[in-house]
């Protein structure tokens, strides 16, 4: 597998943007003089190949999206200078929402020298049957349930899910509305989750950050957890509101700033009575350049994929006084920096962090990170994925330790079978797409990988013969018409440096690609 990567590394292939070329962009500046909305169904039944019983029916129990829903999203309205930009982030913007899987917003001038725009939707399958096994470490984990993401062609999204890892059950139950009470871009979410050692409840409504050219955010969340371990109960609320502001408003950059203020109160009781209270200020920004790519078969295999290039710098901190009715003085400051680059048959991401929390002056927990993603486009059918993460953790606590198996990017091992201060990973992934669209229903492809790392305790030195390294072959089986084209992935991994007793193969049922 590396000679081939080696190889490949040094051919050049078909461009990495595999999506539809986009037009050459209008003018700047006319006048929009009118918008129509044209929403599709999930099948095109028009098409002969699409104009079958089983097709037919689908569109009949899949209520298609309200042309108002759309409408909503738009970042430009009749009377509007045309600025392609805008026309460009609108339709990354709908290709982001759940319900739909293609976007396509389109601009011509007309006789009259102004602008006419078109913009077409396609519905995606929004009724989704969620379901996942894992088994590793002789721990059985899965889950089951439905989710609708489009309810009543209104963008609305339900979800109810049974899970089962090990000995331990759970129910869970999330609505989200992307536009509450049909206010743009107004978003409301709750959620609710029960299992035998406690319960949690979340509920959040926030009007975000939209597009690049949105002046301000606000929002607010409610939560509360209840656990329950060895006889003792802690009982956890939180509540927070948040207002962001941009520094300046551009379709070629942003420069925000958001101020929240929280409340924490957790409360032990049993053997080992404990409150702890904190109320944090929080400041946090974002700088970051827009230069976006669109391509096909990164994380999915059909569907259009947007990826930011441009240098993305987001700093945070936030500050809990033990004067403000905290029980301790706390500073949680963190650092985060992405970048993007693209040549030819070639992507690679990059992102780096920090973060650290000081108590009462004394500053533990550290944690710095740096990740690498590489993608190499060399055959239509085939990409070849290589990622690399390094954590290096200082001080850090018992329940904050860097672990590191199945669960983590190590296939063939335990959940979390290694842990310590220190982590490194590598994974090579050679991922073949087998089949697109197969019966208009799905997207088939397979995976050869190879698996190496460890965690360890930084007072430990650590040789190249400590790695842990595993081998396998993996399905993939993606819904084509579904809006993430997200797919299942299958894998069986052979570790090459199995405990004594251990399991030869590991297989394991997770969505979404591994890295």
């Amino acid at each position: 597998m590396v000679r081939r990567l080696i190889l490949l590394l040094c051919l050049q292939g078909a461009p990495l943007a595999a999506a539809p070329p986009r037009k050459a962009r209008l003018p700047t500046g006319l006048v929009i003089a009118s918008i129509r909305v044209e929403t599709h169904n999930v099948f095109d039944t028009d098409a002969p190949p699409e104009n079958k019983l089983l097709y037919r029916l689908a569109n009949r129990a899949h209520i298609k999206t309200f042309d108002a829903v759309v409408e909503r999203e738009l970042l430009f309205a009749v009377g509007d200078r045309f600025d392609p930009l805008l026309i460009e982030e609108t339709e990354r913007n709908l290709r982001a929402l759940s319900f739909i899987r293609r976007a396509q917003v389109s601009a011509t001038v007309n006789a009259k020298g102004t602008v006419d725009v078109l913009v077409k939707t396609f519905d995606s399958w929004t009724l989704e049957v969620v379901a996942s096994f894992k088994r590793a470490g002789g721990i059985t984990s899965l889950k089951a349930g439905l989710a609708e993401h489009n309810i009543l062609g209104q963008g609305k999204s339900a979800s109810a899910v049974y899970a089962k890892d090990g000995g331990a059950q759970s129910r869970s139950f999330t609505y989200k509305d992307p536009q509450f009470l049909h206010y743009k871009r107004f978003q409301y979410a709750v959620s609710a989750l029960t299992a035998p050692g406690g319960s949690q409840f979340l509920m959040s409504l926030n009007r975000p950050f939209y597009a690049s050219i949105a002046r301000t955010a606000a929002g607010g969340t409610i939560s509360y957890v209840e656990s329950r371990v060895s006889g003792e109960t802690r009982k956890t609320g939180e509540a927070g509101v948040s207002y962001g502001v941009a520094l300046t408003t551009s379709t070629e950059r942003t420069r925000r700033v958001t101020f929240g203020l929280s409340s924490r109160r957790a409360e032990t009781s049993g053997s080992r009575p404990d409150l702890e209270q904190l109320n944090f200020v929080t400041v946090a920004g974002e700088w970051q350049e827009l230069n976006f790519l669109t391509a096909r078969r990164i994380q999915n295999f059909t569907r259009d994929e947007d990826f930011n290039l441009g240098l993305g710098v987001f700093p945070s901190v936030a500050w809990a006084p033990e004067d403000a009715g905290s029980t301790s003085t706390q500073v949680l400051p963190r650092l985060d920096v992405a970048k993007g680059f693209a040549l030819s048959n070639q992507l690679l991401l990059l992102k780096t962090g920090y973060r650290s929390k000081y108590v009462n002056g004394g500053n533990g927990n550290r944690i710095a990170s740096l990740d690498a993603s590489y993608f190499l486009r060399e055959f239509r059918f085939q990409t070849v994925a290589v990622h690399s993460g390094l954590d290096l953790g200082w001080q850090l606590d018992s329940a904050n330790l860097l672990a590191l198996g199945e669960l983590n990017g190590l296939r063939g091992y335990g959940l979390s079978e290694f842990t310590g201060t220190r982590r490194f990973l590598v994974n090579i992934e050679d991922r073949v797409y087998v089949y697109d669209d197969l019966f208009r229903l799905l997207d088939i492809g397979s995976v050869l990988f190879y698996d190496s790392g460890y965690a360890w305790p930084d007072s430990n030195r650590v040789k190249t013969s400590d790695l842990k390294s595993s081998v396998g072959v993996g399905l993939r089986v993606a819904p084509s018409r579904s809006s993430s084209n997200s797919p299942v992935r299958v894998d069986l991994a052979f570790p090459l440096n199995r405990r004594p007793g251990g399991a030869y193969w590991s297989l394991s049922i997770l969505a979404g690609q591994a890295f």
